[in-house]
């Protein structure tokens, strides 16, 4: 399955999906599902009311270092004006409940926007999987009925340090909603790391480790994607991005279902994270 998935990649590119009038996730073939299930991105048509373009221009503000968005107060080590010691990426994040306070108001709206596209692609995830509806708020630990944390975060990469752009790594949540303005992205399959070209019109989704663990036991699991950043050059476009990251509360649980509503096993969402970072770190 995944060395087709690696020739279609190569071939083809990755599957491409919308969202509907219903508000659900639709793929124009069951093929195109099957292939971003296994592979764990695809791209995304962007909606014609996403507010993007405003978001896009506060990201490209943030360049400016006497921006006052830079000195936005740190919470704890997650939020905040950010540069990460072992790569390239600076960023400003922020948690879903500080997006008022400190976003302007088109770009807090625009969170909220992506919240919808978040809560449409794990729902589909889980209708795909056959866990029956009404267990899907607890399986998520409530991310599937609008709860859960989500955090917004606008990126770029300083060229002048000569790190990797971002280290190789899965996502720890439900789903990443990706906006990119120039290459860089590449995914790992079947060992080997591609390129995910920026394909203009679209986001990239990837689905990251909470869904995998979710859906392990069900009639159809899903595949986090292994990804990671090029090292940026001077010469190179600047490389912005917007990254929405829809994740379960860290105090709560997550719970497998087979497909008949059993459940198949459970780990409280601290547990499985640090058993991820000790996998990353080995």
């Amino acid at each position: 399955m995944v060395d087709n998935c690696q020739t279609v990649l190569l071939n083809e590119g990755l599957p491409i999906a919308s969202i509907s009038e219903q508000q659900r996730l639709v793929f124009p073939t069951a093929e195109d599902l099957d292939r971003a299930w296994a592979l764990g991105v695809f791209y995304l048509e962007i909606p014609d009311a996403l507010h993007l373009d405003g978001a896009r221009q506060f990201g490209r503000e943030l360049l400016d270092e006497d921006s006052a968005y830079r000195r936005i107060p740190k919470y704890g080590e997650l939020e905040g004006f950010i540069a990460l010691d072992n790569n390239q990426q600076t960023k400003l994040a922020l948690c879903r409940h500080h997006w008022d306070q400190h976003y302007p108001a088109e770009v807090a709206q625009f969170g909220r926007q992506l919240d919808d596209i978040g809560v449409a692609i794990i729902r589909e995830v889980f209708h795909q999987s056959g866990i029956p509806e009404p267990f899907w708020s607890r399986a998520s630990g409530g991310y599937a009925s609008g709860e859960g944390t989500a955090f917004l975060n606008f990126v770029h990469y300083d060229t002048r340090h000569t790190d990797l752009g971002l280290r190789p790594h899965t996502d720890y949540g439900f789903v990443t909603i990706l906006d990119a303005t120039a290459p860089g992205l590449q995914i790992e399959v079947a060992g080997t790391f591609e390129d995910v070209p920026v394909l203009p019109g679209h986001l990239v989704i990837n689905f990251g480790e909470a869904p995998h663990f979710i859906t392990a036991h069900s009639e159809r699991s899903v595949g986090a994607a292994v990804h990671r950043v090029l090292s940026q050059q001077a010469n190179h476009p600047i490389r912005h991005g917007i990254v929405y990251f829809a994740n379960p509360d860290l105090d709560g649980m997550l719970w497998q279902f087979d497909a008949g509503g059993a459940v198949k096993g459970s780990s409280s969402v601290q547990d499985l994270f640090a058993r991820l970072e000790k996998n990353l770190t080995e």
